[in-house]
């Protein structure tokens, strides 16, 4: 019988590492050029200010965590083509986004606007494997 964490131990992990944080780097930029743009028209600010509230604040959240997730597998394809992507290593790729999206919340930062909440790990989940659906057929 074969050890099952030889299969974990073999996954790529400094390059589903260096795309989380590459996919944390495009978030924190769209979110400063969010907030540029709040502070430069107030349609904009208005315009965040319904979204990111009750009620459409959790759908906003979530379609959030899905556009990380999604984005995260187009970054994999483009910048990591060394990477043979499959079922496992789409659900290596949720914890090491994870990671990532908690360091970006320790580095200091006049605003943010997307939170690491459990709807957020979710919404990273659906978007991951709804991007990377190509790619379940490999299980091994």
């Amino acid at each position: 019988m074969a050890n099952p964490l030889d299969r974990l131990k073999r996954l790529p992990w400094m390059e589903l590492l260096l795309n989380a944080l590459l996919t944390a780097l495009c978030v924190t930029v769209a979110e400063f050029i969010l907030v540029i743009l709040m502070r430069a028209l107030t349609i904009v600010a208005q315009i965040a200010i319904v979204l990111l509230n009750p009620p459409l604040g959790i759908l906003t959240q979530l379609a959030i965590g899905v556009g990380i997730g999604a984005l995260a597998v187009v970054l994999l394809e483009r910048f990591f083509p060394q990477v043979r992507i499959d079922t496992g290593t789409l659900w290596a790729l949720i914890p090491c986004l994870i990671v990532a999206l908690i360091a970006r919340t320790l580095l200091p930062s006049p605003v943010s606007l997307i939170s690491t909440s459990q709807i957020t790990a979710v919404a990273i989940l659906l978007g991951v494997f709804w991007r990377g659906r190509r790619y379940w057929r490999y299980w091994r």
